[in-house]
C-alpha cells in the first residue's frame, strides 16, 4: 500500500504530539501500558461520554475500543456515575470488608449459577494468575495447559505462545513471548492447538498426570482476533478434563456478561470449573475476579482458622481487592444489563457493522474478514478464515494496521485489536464508521 495517512493524522493531533514528547521523558513510550501506544504517537484523551471521546486537540471520535471492552453501557453512563458519586462520599477504599463486595458476589453467582463462590481482584491478569494458582493447588500439580494464541494477561506463566507459534500445528512447542520471562517457564506449560479437538484431547490425556489446570478463552480475543471456540472442540476439552479430574478454566475477562448474562457457559452450553472475570464487571473501574465450584474455592482459597496451611491453600490478597467503588459500579452495570434489552441491542449494532464492512470490502474488491462474536469484532485482511494461531499469522497485519490508522486519522478510534460496541453507539455512529471505512479503503485500494 502506498497511501500514507500520517499528514492527515498529524494535522489534527498536534496537541497529542506535543504531549507525547513531554510524556516520553518520564513514561516509557509516553504511556502507562503498551496497548496505549499507537504509532506514530498516542492520541491523548481529554474526556469521554457515551460512544465518543474528545482528544486534547478537541477532535471528536467514535470510540470502538471502549476502554478495551470495559464500557458496555458507554462512557460515563448516568446509572454508574450516580452510584459511584454516592459511594465516593462514603469512602473510596476501606481495606476492610464492605457490604458492596457481598452484593456484587451475590449478583455474579446469581447470573452465573455455575459459580458458587467468587473472589475479586484488580485486573484480568491477576484473575487468571490466581485461577491458575487455585487449580494447581487443588490438583497438587505444577504444570498448566494453555492454547496457542490465547491471551491470558501479562504474568509469566501465560506469556507463552500467544504472540507467535513454534513446533508443529498439531503439537505446538512453548514459545516465550516477552523479554524477562525465564526460559524455564516453558517447562511447566503445555501448549495445545486451538480448535483442534482431536490433538488437544490427545495431548491433555498424555499429560493428564502432570496438569494442575487447563485454561482457554471461549472466544479468543486479543491473541487471535475474535475467534470463537468450535462446539466439538469445546465439548472435547471439557470431556477429557472431566475424565481426568483436571480443573478447566474459562478466561472470560473479555466475554463475561457480553456473550450473555450467564457468560460463555450459557452461550456455548459447556460448564467450566473456574471462571476468570474482568472488564465489564467493574463498571469502568479496575477489577478482576475468579470464581467457580465450591469444592475448589472453599478448599484452596477460603482462609481457615488456625495456622495457614501452605500445602493446601493459596495466598491471594490485595490492598484494593473488592474496593467499594469498583463493586458499586459493577453492580450498577449488571443491574442495568438485567433489564434485558441491552445485549440484543448491541449485538444487532455489531452485526450491522460487520455486514456493512464486509459489503464495502466486497464492493471495492478489498478482501476483508470481519470476525464477530456477540457485540465485539475484529477486522482482518488477507485471509478468508481464522480458526487458530497458525491461520492468524497468515493475515496481512500491515494492511490491517494501515486501515485502522486511516480510521483514527478520520475520527474513528480503532486499532488492530478487538473492537467493541456499547449501548451508547447509535445508528448514526454506525453510518459514520462505515462512511469513514469506505473512504479509507478507497484511498488504500
Amino acid at each position: 500500500m502506498t497511501v500514507d495517512f500520517t499528514h492527515r493524522f498529524q494535522s489534527r493531533t498536534s496537541g497529542s504530539q506535543i504531549l507525547f514528547e513531554r510524556a516520553s521523558k518520564h513514561l516509557p513510550g509516553g504511556v502507562a501500558g503498551n496497548g496505549k501506544f499507537l504509532p506514530p504517537y498516542p492520541i491523548y484523551v481529554q474526556q469521554a461520554q457515551g460512544g465518543e471521546f474528545l482528544d486534547v486537540d478537541g477532535n471528536r471520535y467514535v470510540d470502538l475500543l471502549m476502554g478495551g471492552g470495559v464500557h458496555i453501557l458507554g462512557h460515563s453512563p448516568e446509572v454508574v456515575m450516580s452510584a459511584v458519586e454516592n459511594q465516593i462520599r462514603k469512602g473510596t477504599h476501606y481495606y476492610m470488608a464492605a457490604e458492596a463486595e457481598v452484593l456484587l458476589a451475590e449478583k455474579v453467582c446469581q447470573l452465573m449459577p455455575h459459580i458458587d463462590m467468587v473472589r475479586f481482584v484488580n485486573t484480568g491478569s491477576e484473575a487468571t494468575q490466581m485461577a491458575l494458582r487455585a487449580g494447581r493447588a487443588f490438583r497438587k500439580r505444577d504444570k498448566i495447559a494453555k492454547f496457542e494464541g490465547n491471551f491470558h494477561g501479562q504474568h509469566e506463566a501465560v506469556l507463552i505462545s500467544t504472540l507467535g507459534a513454534a513446533g508443529s500445528p498439531e503439537m505446538p512447542s512453548p514459545r516465550v513471548d516477552s523479554a524477562g520471562v525465564p526460559t524455564q517457564t516453558r517447562e511447566n506449560v503445555l501448549v495445545l492447538p486451538y480448535n483442534d479437538a482431536e490433538h488437544a484431547s490427545t495431548l491433555i490425556e498424555q499429560h493428564a498426570d502432570e496438569l494442575g489446570a487447563v485454561i482457554l478463552e471461549p472466544v479468543s480475543a486479543f491473541g487471535l482476533g475474535v475467534v470463537a471456540a468450535e462446539a466439538n472442540f469445546l465439548h472435547a476439552v471439557r470431556q477429557v478434563t472431566n475424565q481426568y479430574g483436571i480443573p478447566l478454566i474459562f478466561d472470560e475477562v473479555v466475554t463475561n456478561f457480553r456473550l450473555g448474562l450467564g457468560g460463555a457457559s450459557e452461550y456455548f452450553g459447556v460448564t467450566p470449573d473456574i471462571v476468570c472475570l474482568g472488564k465489564i464487571l467493574g463498571g469502568g473501574f479496575a477489577i478482576g475476579g475468579y470464581g467457580g465450584k465450591r469444592e475448589i474455592m472453599d478448599q484452596v482459597v477460603t482462609p481457615h482458622t488456625g495456622l495457614w496451611n501452605l500445602s493446601e491453600q493459596i495466598f491471594q490478597s490485595g490492598c484494593f481487592s473488592g474496593n467499594p467503588i469498583s463493586m458499586i459500579a459493577g453492580l450498577a452495570v449488571l443491574n442495568e444489563l438485567e433489564q434485558g434489552y441491552i445485549l440484543p441491542q448491541i449485538n444487532a449494532t455489531a452485526e450491522k457493522l460487520q455486514a456493512g464492512l464486509t459489503e464495502i470490502g466486497q464492493r471495492l474488491g478489498v478482501p476483508i474478514l470481519v470476525n464477530r462474536a456477540a457485540s465485539f469484532f475484529q477486522v482482518h485482511f488477507g485471509v478468508e478464515r481464522i480458526r487458530n494461531k497458525r491461520d492468524q499469522l497468515q493475515a496481512d497485519k500491515q494492511t490491517a494496521d494501515l486501515f485502522h490508522f486511516g480510521l483514527r486519522a478520520n475520527g474513528v478510534m480503532a486499532s488492530s485489536h478487538p473492537l467493541f460496541v456499547s449501548a451508547a453507539h447509535t445508528d448514526q455512529h454506525v453510518d459514520l464508521v462505515l462512511e469513514v471505512a469506505e473512504h479509507v479503503l478507497k484511498q488504500m485500494s
